[in-house]
């Protein structure tokens, strides 16, 4: 899984946000702001990664267990997918 090329992510102040700038502004046309976290999650998503890959780069960066990281990075994701931002 990926985030579409045209989703910009860019960091502002402690806010992190994406957008889509591409044709994916048909079915969403708004701003997702997150937390540094979740910009996190963002970034790895920027090329084609899993949710293991994920929870095992958030573990290294974020004193959590697996499980968390696993629980806030499956959050990131589905608001992602909601959005349409995911390939």
């Amino acid at each position: 899984m990926k985030l579409k090329d045209s989703v910009i992510v860019n960091e502002i102040d402690d806010q992190v946000m994406a957008v889509d700038a591409g044709n994916g502004t048909k079915r969403f046309n708004g701003l997702i702001k997150m937390n540094r976290s979740a910009g996190f999650v963002a970034g790895l998503l920027s090329h084609e990664t899993n949710l293991d890959e994920i929870v095992g780069e958030m573990t290294k960066k974020y004193d959590v267990t697996a499980e968390v990281a696993r629980e806030n990075a499956l959050k990131v994701i589905e608001a992602f997918e909601s959005a349409g931002l995911l390939e």
